[in-house]
């Protein structure tokens, strides 16, 4: 398993390489679209399930996680908040750095978007 965030608030890849949990000040998380990916520090029980599960962190450019919801918007016709996009985001831009799989699963999550926000990145693609 490989999670995904945003590059702009990447403590839960930084946690995960240091084999501890490292803290991002408000003000840097507070930078990415991905509203429901602000967390300054990855908390306990989800650090654990990470060190146990995961293989690796990846992290995508809000470039990626905007297109990866217009992709999602236009050729699926499912709505989804950037945050919600990550994983897809990954797989779309990120493939090298994913493991082989012979049947990858992207977790489509959040369609909790403003409306006025998904409109914006519509109409910006």
């Amino acid at each position: 398993m490989v999670g995904v965030e945003p590059e702009l608030a990447a403590d839960a890849r930084d946690s995960f390489r240091r084999g501890e949990p490292v803290a991002w000040p408000a003000a840097q998380v507070q930078r990415t679209i991905a509203d429901a990916l602000r967390v300054e520090q990855v908390g306990t029980l989800p650090f654990a399930h990470i060190r146990e599960l995961v293989t690796d962190i990846v992290t995508v450019t809000e470039d990626e996680m905007l297109t990866a919801v217009r992709r999602l918007a236009g050729q699926a016709r499912l709505i989804a908040e950037p945050g919600g996009a990550a994983a897809v985001a990954a797989w779309l831009f990120r493939s090298g750095q994913l493991p082989r799989a012979a049947a990858p699963v992207a977790v489509l999550s959040g369609g909790n978007i403003d409306p006025a926000l998904l409109v914006s990145i519509l109409a910006s693609g």
